[in-house]
């Protein structure tokens, strides 16, 4: 009976903790950094977010999309379930044929590099409109000079392991998306996300506020320098998260909702930037998640 309340009282307090992300009221913040995060979706931990699932699986009606985060962003789009953004500015929606027309821009760059523009809103930045306001701004030298963030210099590989289909032993990948509207390739490999890190001060405990997803354009070439596309309000694509599939790669009985892994974080990220203040190596990075952790460690010692 003891071992039975107690894991009653565990479960009751994960819940809490779980549901509690997404709502906190303003007053109760006793400490709050915005953070800029990146997510290399070629890691192995990652790679499921943008896996598809094989033809073995696709009579699995639970889930809607089964194409990765990024195909059921734009199917979203779409369906016209909410707008994109412009990275230059959150206050700017884009329909899907809006976004179709940067992607276009995007493959003409690789056929006319000379008239690529290394600063196109290629990162968030904060734009005057209080805590929680932030914009998308380029920044030439790819370190939120101007506010922008860009390709993070050659730091983004270091001891990373790249994933391909052929790991997990699946078929290659092969897109069929939207009839052909645009390759998906070029904006699967990386994803900014933007979140509030709230210590609040009724829980005593700190949550994670996710905003935005940026998407964001890499050349195939390994060229030219990597461009931001759009980006969505979380609370905007809750739905189309809720019904998207995250394959567990070693267990098909434990699937999850891509909504899941991002509240669970289950997924390996660093920050790139830290309430307007760019973190240039990675070394930089888990240095200042390191102080984070023990920050929020010891806010209530005595």
């Amino acid at each position: 009976m003891r071992r039975f309340a107690l894991t009653c009282f565990a479960l009751a307090g994960f819940g809490l903790s779980a549901s509690a992300q997404m709502d906190t009221r303003p007053d109760d913040h006793f400490w709050r950094r915005k953070v800029v995060n990146r997510i290399d979706l070629r890691e192995k931990m990652n790679a499921p977010l943008t896996k598809r699932e094989n033809k073995f699986y696709t009579d699995n009606s639970q889930y809607s999309e089964k194409e990765g985060l990024i195909m059921a962003l734009f199917n979203g789009l779409k369906e016209g379930k909410y707008v994109a953004y412009h990275p230059d500015s959150i206050s700017t929606p884009l329909s899907y044929d809006e976004v179709l027309e940067r992607i276009r821009e995007n493959e003409g760059a690789l056929s006319a590099s000379d008239g690529f523009d290394d600063g196109f809103g290629s990162g968030f930045d904060e734009s005057g409109e209080g805590d929680g306001g932030i914009g998308l701004g380029g920044g030439d030298d790819g370190f939120f000079d101007d506010g922008g963030f860009g390709g993070f210099g050659d730091e983004t590989g270091g001891g990373f392991d790249e994933f391909s289909g052929d790991d997990l032993g699946a078929a290659p990948v092969v897109s069929s998306y939207g009839g052909g509207d645009f390759d998906p390739g070029p904006y699967e490999n990386v994803i900014h996300f933007v979140e509030d890190r709230i210590f609040d001060k009724v829980q005593s405990d700190m949550v994670y506020d996710i905003q935005f997803i940026e998407i964001i354009w890499t050349d195939p070439g390994e060229t030219l320098p990597e461009k931001s596309l759009c980006a969505f309000r979380y609370e905007d694509v809750l739905e189309t998260l809720d019904n998207s599939q995250w394959k567990n790669r070693f267990n098909d009985a434990e699937y999850k909702t891509l909504r899941e892994v991002f509240e669970l974080r289950l997924f390996h990220s660093f920050m790139i930037n830290i309430s307007g203040e760019g973190l240039p190596t990675l070394e930089e990075a888990e240095y200042r998640r390191q102080k984070m952790v023990e920050f929020e460690h010891h806010l209530w010692s005595y």
